[in-house]
């Protein structure tokens, strides 16, 4: 098979050589069964957070609902309780398991050496699955410390951190045994993202103590600092080392320039500007923005050689669905970094913080970006994993799902947006009764119920596309009979 450019070849120290595409050698016929169960297990758990999501988006428009549930399953289904189901499944069971399955298909191809540990594998991949099984029953049941991506019970917590140090070692443990001698950018991402998140997690949900939270302002400074270097850490470091991976796989074009890839891999600390107006330090907000603001400069590297290595390739995009995905997701992440610079700015921050503008903001990062990567991942990576070259079962399923989750999340937003735009000018303008800004919800809460309804439709038939690639990939032969 021949070798697949990944970077261009020019001069200077920085230019990677083409890993060859080639599966590494194999074990004893078990080579992907992790990788596997962890993309299946993150379709499953990307189903649960958008039921919750649903059931929350009728609750806000029509509020009388929950009181025609069951008396005994109200406890259970109130916002309060499946807002950290939603959250938690959304960004630990689907996003997170997603990019764990893909990370140990990704590198034992790029490094050509089989995986560290299939066994050590396959007991994460468990592991992470009794962890979002008691998170998903514990917040129904009100176990939650009451911090924002933090509200796991402190047991879950150590699961969790586990879960990632297990992905390390078998992440570094493959590349320490690598066979390739350079280390493509995909990998350099995935053992920084796998490695850094283990401590920003612990740190952030403040693990060394049962209680898992701080005091006053201090406590908030910390959960603040996790809640968005969980975005740049984890989320953004290995979210891009699969665009890397993935870009040249779907458009048939090399990455544009090692050197940019390599300036788009430095990341920069915020978090406090979540914060401003707060009673923090004064330093650390200005900090923070600057922080926010210098994100710019891996960001405009990493859009410059996206755009430039998707040359001549958008044509290609119209046919390939995971392509037009991988793409879509792209242009949503540099929307996601545009947004989120003007959000660290007092002036706008003042405007559009406590309402609804940031519930879109958060959507366009994890639904409308990293997860149309994740999409794009599972439907090129998943049948490969089968021993399939066809593909995902159907491309016509796989154009609805795209149409359905595109126009359901573009409303999603737009409609956040709006309705945050009306709540922060009726607050700043003074004389305006709450309840009054309220009722003017409601139509925009109508809408949020529709768009999210579609988005859920598409996110079935995902699931359904997924179930028949399952089941229609190729049986392996018997073993043959000895004479």
């Amino acid at each position: 098979m021949r070798s697949f450019p990944f970077a261009r070849r020019s001069s200077g120290p920085l230019v990677q050589p083409a890993p060859l595409t080639q599966a590494p050698p194999t074990g004893a016929g078990q080579e992907g069964r992790a990788a596997r169960w962890f993309l299946y297990s993150a379709v499953f758990w990307l189903v649960v957070p958008g039921v919750a999501g649903l059931l929350m988006a009728a609750f806000l428009f029509a509020p009388y609902l929950h009181e025609r549930l069951p008396l005994d399953l109200r406890p259970y289904l109130q916002f309060g309780r499946l807002r950290p189901v939603h959250v938690n499944t959304a960004l630990f069971g689907w996003l997170s398991m997603a990019y764990a399955g893909a990370m140990l298909f990704i590198v034992p191809r790029l490094t050509r050496a089989p995986l560290y540990s299939e066994r050590l594998a396959l007991v994460n991949v468990v592991l992470w699955n009794v962890t979002m099984v008691g998170a998903f029953f514990s917040l129904l049941l009100g176990f939650n410390q009451g911090r924002e991506y933090a509200e796991l019970a402190w047991p879950l917590d150590w699961l969790m951190i586990a879960n990632y140090l297990l992905l390390a070692v078998n992440l570094w443990g493959t590349t320490l045994r690598r066979r390739e001698p350079r280390v493509y950018i995909s990998v350099w991402n995935f053992m920084a993202a796998s490695l850094i998140i283990a401590f920003v997690y612990g740190i952030g949900n403040v693990v060394w103590d049962p209680a898992g939270a701080l005091t006053g302002m201090n406590d908030a400074i910390l959960n603040y600092f996790y809640v968005h270097n969980l975005f740049n850490a984890w989320f953004t470091t290995g979210g891009i080392g699969l665009v890397y991976y993935l870009l040249p796989k779907l458009s048939g074009n090399p990455v544009w320039s090692y050197r940019l890839a390599v300036w788009g891999f430095a990341s920069v600390w915020t978090g406090q500007h979540h914060l401003l107006y707060a009673p923090g330090p004064d330093w650390l907000e200005a900090l923070s923005v600057a922080f926010s603001i210098l994100a710019a400069v891996p960001n405009t590297a990493f859009a410059y050689n996206f755009f430039m290595t998707m040359q001549g390739a958008w044509s290609k995009a119209r046919s390939d669905v995971p392509l037009r995905f991988l793409a879509t997701g792209c242009i949503f992440y540099l929307l996601t970094c545009i947004q989120g610079v003007a959000q660290s700015f007092r002036t706008f921050n003042s405007l559009v913080h406590f309402t609804n503008w940031v519930i879109g903001h958060s959507h366009l990062a994890f639904v409308a970006s990293f997860s149309f990567i994740a999409f794009a991942l599972v439907y090129h990576i998943l049948p490969r994993l089968q021993g399939s070259s066809a593909g995902a079962f159907s491309r016509r399923v796989m154009e609805w799902h795209y149409w359905l989750t595109l126009v359901g999340i573009v409303v999603f937003m737009v409609v956040l947006w709006t309705a945050g735009l009306v709540q922060g000018r009726d607050w700043l303008a003074g004389g305006v009764p709450f309840m009054d800004t309220v009722r003017a919800m409601r139509p925009y809460m109508l809408l949020r119920l529709l768009a999210g309804g579609t988005i859920g439709a598409g996110v079935l038939l995902f699931a359904y596309n997924v179930a028949r690639t399952l089941r229609s990939a190729p049986k392996p032969a018997p073993p043959r009979e000895r004479r």
